[in-house]
């Protein structure tokens, strides 16, 4: 049999190894396949346990006369089955022993088969990079804390800065400063903004480690790949939609999930599931209860801990018109610290291809990638930044039998790599061969039970896990609550777990601590996104080639219908008419253009924004892009129609108007974009907004009304850039039309304000938290 495994130490200290053999032995003693220095840890036996493989699994047989030998903190008796993502501990003070893969030797296997066999597996270790290798730092003399191996105090994680914080030591005092990290630093749950001075229990977060000053030194407890999800007597209650009344649809439901345990989270429809997914992971308070990330208040601390959690949501939030490593690699950008180095940005994309098994479609399209690869590029965009908590919310959901069973292995090994993994699903095709435990959820949102998926089945009576449902219907929800409780499932894995202590109050959403976006540059998050936006843009070439189009076509119809304005004789009449069209054109390209690129990227947005996304920056490159591509197709029609019409206007002075109203209208459509709820209601928008242009533009017919100039004064774009290009006519040609001269730098003054006031309610509009639903 063979074995990977990672070693953690009483002091810290943690490493990895890979043996083999026909057992595999534990103990104190050289001969031992993992041998145990005995300095470092005196309580382990000289054989403490041993390994062995018996019909077609594995078990740990404990040896030890004298010390205890726990399987996931279970007193191991005489033997227990084990499987990857288990946890021994030789003795209360011994090692910890986390079990990365197991394999039985083939019979006649050669070594080459043998090393591709272990080589497999190692997709799981590159998940482990990045835990801290000391338990407490003596601070001494002060020094900085960061990700650089030269500073003082290194913690090497992703969510680390080089240089992060400062720790200053004067007259006896201890204080510590952050440096413009890009996560920021806590103390207490509280971001630091200018320096503090440190008393002993305070406890400082920086990436996800938390450290608790102890008066001279710094007691490390990392949450990397070491996190204990708690949740105590959650409560959720909306009001019915149909009768008014308050709904309970979550009800007392108390867990713990260890670091490495792949949970599913199972029940029927209008249990709870999703609801309580979203109060695990932080985007939905509960009405009462605690959820706790090792101790830590989550809502009271989510600033602090919320890098350390990742969601993948049910629909794929990718741009599909992207290459697999291209997406991760603007996700590694935008998501990593702004100092992180180009070779550390690209090991970090190859690190997390080869964990999902993607490495060979790096550079495929991810619209052309299949639908179990798609839910794996998913997981890659998230694990990116490598977090230790994560939440999979029916992510198999439309998937065949054996995608499932891939996907579904891949999130075991994920839990392997040293992950705390909660999953919705409503297939258990794959359940029992890849979770550690189950939730059963009935309806009304009440715990029936809560232990892993064979025991599921002596508990309920079945055969199948899918036959639970049916069993759920045989008693009321309380009931099924009252007899969980009193089993030995829930000693065995909530009150011997040691959960955390059920508030006795009512939480309310104002006693969260907001969350606020980190310190990431707005200039370089601006770049990195206008860069993705290009990408996409590139990656769907005929849709681009379609919007350059437009004023190839627009361009080639007016010249045929206004023909060579200089032989006209209705020259004055006929050149007013071009520049309205020409208006009305160019700040419909803009319009149309963006009126769909805020809505169709919705899910993305609010969950980048839920980590790190400055909402000006990813405005800022929508703006930006289309604003150039609307130019171009205005430099477009303007060009053909002055070459062709030779309009008696300055041509310089109307292509200046021109772009500036095609951008206002790009600044309009993006205000559209993030108003509408679908991409049907902004394509509906569109000709609302552009055919008041058109009938309020002065020009057919003329404004004699008061109130239509009022209108068309404070809310018609194209009225203002008519009159700016009308007042570009000489003197004899307004005289014709009784049209005194104007000032069009006026005129076009007020194209920008109509520019900028768009703009900043789209912003102000997209500035809004997400509706959270109950």
């Amino acid at each position: 049999m063979r074995l990977a495994c990672r070693l953690i130490f009483p002091d810290g200290r943690t490493t990895t190894c890979e043996v083999e053999g026909p057992s595999i032995r534990l103990g104190r003693d050289a001969a031992c396949e993992i041998a145990i220095d005995p300095i470092a840890c005196p309580g382990v036996s000289g054989q403490h346990a041993r390994l062995d493989a018996r019909n077609g699994g594995f078990v740990i047989v404990h040896v030890s006369r004298s010390n205890k030998t726990l399987l996931n903190d279970l007193i191991v008796e005489k033997t227990a089955p084990v499987k990857p993502g288990d946890r021994l501990k030789l003795g209360y003070s011994g090692p910890t022993i986390d079990l990365i893969s197991l394999k039985a030797a083939a019979a006649g296997e050669s070594p080459e088969d043998a090393g591709k066999t272990l080589q497999a597996d190692a997709r799981d270790l590159a998940l482990l990079r990045g835990t801290l290798g000391a338990k407490r730092i003596e601070i001494g003399q002060g020094g900085v804390i960061g990700r650089d191996p030269h500073v003082e105090f290194p913690l090497n994680h992703p969510h680390v800065s080089g240089s992060h914080a400062r720790l200053t030591t004067k007259r006896g005092r201890v204080s510590i400063a952050d440096m413009g990290s890009s996560n920021g630093t806590f103390v207490n749950g509280q971001r630091l903004k200018k320096t503090a001075n440190l008393k002993p229990r305070d406890r400082i977060d920086i990436g996800p480690f938390s450290l608790v000053f102890d008066g001279t030194g710094l007691v490390s407890q990392s949450r990397s790949n070491n996190v204990e999800l708690s949740a105590a007597g959650l409560k959720r209650v909306v009001t019915d939609r149909a009768t008014g009344k308050p709904l309970i649809i979550l009800e007392d439901v108390t867990l713990v999930i260890r670091p490495r345990e792949f949970v599913c989270l199972l029940g029927p429809s209008g249990s709870g599931k999703s609801t309580l997914l979203a109060m695990l992971s932080g985007r939905n308070e509960p009405d009462e209860g605690l959820v706790a990330v090792n101790g830590a208040d989550l809502y009271a601390d989510f600033d602090a801990i919320k890098a350390d959690i990742a969601v993948v949501p049910q629909k794929d939030i990718l741009h599909d018109s992207l290459a697999v490593g291209t997406a991760l690699r603007y996700t590694a950008q935008l998501r990593l610290p702004p100092d992180t180095s180009r070779k550390e940005l690209a090991s970090s994309v190859s690190d997390i291809l080869d964990v999902v098994g993607l490495s060979e479609r790096r550079g495929t399209l991810i619209r052309h990638l299949s639908g179990g690869q798609v839910k794996r590029a998913s997981l890659a965009n998230e694990l990116m930044s490598r977090p230790s908590l994560l939440f999979l919310d029916e992510v198999t959901s439309g998937l065949d039998e054996q995608t499932d069973q891939e996907v579904m292995q891949l999130f075991r090994h994920v839990a392997n790599g040293g992950k705390t993994v909660v999953c919705v699903t409503h297939s258990l095709a794959n359940v029992e061969a890849t979770c550690n435990l189950v939730v059963i959820l009935t309806k009304g949102g009440r715990l029936a039970f809560f232990g892993s998926p064979d025991e599921a089945k002596d508990y309920f009576g079945i055969r199948r896990l899918g036959d639970v449902y049916s069993k759920l219907e045989e008693h009321q929800p309380k009931e099924w609550h009252t007899r969980f409780r009193a089993s030995p499932y829930y000693r065995r894995y909530i009150t011997e777990r040691k959960p955390v202590e059920k508030p006795g109050r009512i939480r309310s959403a104002s006693g969260r601590n907001v969350s606020r976006p980190s310190r990431t540059s707005f200039l370089r998050q601006s770049w990195v996104l206008t860069r993705r936006y290009v990408s996409i843009l590139r990656g769907d070439p005929q849709a681009l080639l379609a919007m350059l189009g437009q004023g190839l076509l627009i361009a080639g119809l007016l010249a045929l219908v206004f023909g060579k304005l200089d032989d006209a004789s209705n020259r004055v009449v006929q050149t007013r008419s071009l520049l309205l069209l020409l208006a009305v054109s160019c700040f419909w390209f803009g319009c149309n253009a963006a009126a769909k690129e805020l809505v169709k990227e919705r899910i993305i947005f609010h969950r980048e924004r839920a980590i790190n996304l400055r909402v000006g920056a990813y405005f800022a490159s929508k703006l930006i892009v289309l604003a150039a591509i609307t130019i171009v197709q205005v430099s477009l029609l303007w060009g053909i129609v002055q070459w062709w019409c030779r309009a008696a206007v300055r041509g310089d002075l109307e292509w200046l108007i021109l772009s500036a109203l095609a951008v206002a209208g790009t600044a309009v459509g993006l205000l559209i974009s993030a108003l509408a709820r679908s991409e049907e209601l902004a394509t509906a928008l569109v000709p609302i907004v552009v055919i008041p242009q058109i009938i309020l533009a002065g020009v057919i017919p003329e404004l004699n009304g008061s109130l239509a100039r009022v209108i068309a004064n404070a809310f018609v774009t194209v009225h203002w850039a008519q009159k700016a290009l009308e007042n570009l006519l000489s003197e004899e040609d307004l005289a014709l039309i009784e049209k005194a001269r104007g000032n069009w730098r006026g005129a076009l003054a007020v194209v920008f304000l109509h520019l900028v006031l768009a703009a900043s309610l789209g912003l102000l509009v997209l500035w809004q938290p997400e509706e959270q639903s109950k």
